[in-house]
């Protein structure tokens, strides 16, 4: 029996703006049977704000498995330490690299209208950072976005550097989070909060960075329109979220 599903954003839930009606109905037909649901995203827990109170969810595992909320407050996570972002920040000033830092209440940016932010801004949707201004405090952050390409990256992890997990998003973007972390990990820590057991999680994605959750838990169902990997890994192939993807695997499969 099924009492938690977890739900990737991006390409999952919704694509910019547009969120099926199809899946509202759905999420309010697994919260009325009793399932709990919480988000499970790249994205920050300040992005995540709006949407979740929206949906009606309480939980949010973010910042690719970095941060774990509950309505919006930190219950825990893994931070950058301050010398390591110190570290990046004067190399994306040396290197014109923009870098966006996720805390769990603010979006900042260390160049104010960088031109790959803003691309990834049209693309995708990003909320406006606050700049950060040099020397500055820096508070907690889970998890960057580096706009640099592959080989530049390495200035930041170095050449297979375990001690990060990196998600390269686009040619000219990559998230990196602490060592050991991703969506998994982090949603097996709030599994482990409520007391369910990670064989009786769901879970949807459509992206890499969901390959580690999808295959971690009872029920793994990877959207029409994900990535063929990630359709490889999971147990269940839904239709596209343009297709009612989500509403058709919840009543096929888990209600």
């Amino acid at each position: 029996m099924i009492k938690f599903v977890a739900f990737d954003v991006d390409g999952t839930l919704r694509e910019r703006d547009y969120l099926p009606d199809s899946t509202r109905k759905a999420l309010r037909e697994l919260k009325e049977s009793g399932v709990t649901l919480a988000l499970c995203t790249g994205r920050s827990e300040y992005e995540m704000a709006s949407l979740r109170e929206e949906l009606g969810i309480d939980w949010a595992v973010t910042c690719n498995g970095s941060h774990i909320g509950y309505k919006g407050k930190t219950l825990e996570g893994k931070a950058f330490s301050e010398k390591t972002i110190s570290a990046w920040l004067h190399e994306g000033e040396e290197q014109d690299h923009g870098i966006v830092l996720y805390t769990s209440d603010q979006l900042l940016i260390n160049k104010e209208n960088h031109d790959c932010f803003r691309r990834a801004q049209q693309e995708i949707g990003f909320m406006e950072p606050m700049v950060l201004k040099k020397g500055e405090p820096v508070p907690d952050v889970y998890q960057c976005i580096v706009f640099c390409n592959s080989e530049e990256e390495k200035r930041y992890v170095g050449e297979g550097d375990a001690q990060h997990y990196v998600h390269r998003w686009r040619p000219w973007a990559v998230d990196i989070n602490p060592s050991g972390m991703n969506k998994a990990v982090g949603l097996k820590r709030l599994l482990d909060r409520l007391e369910i057991p990670i064989e009786e999680a769901a879970a949807f994605g459509d992206g890499i960075n969901d390959l580690e959750m999808i295959a971690a838990v009872g029920t793994g169902v990877a959207m029409g329109n994900a990535v063929d990997e990630l359709k490889q890994r999971a147990k269940y192939v839904t239709k596209p979220l343009h297709e009612d993807g989500i509403a058709y695997a919840v009543r096929s499969w888990i209600i």
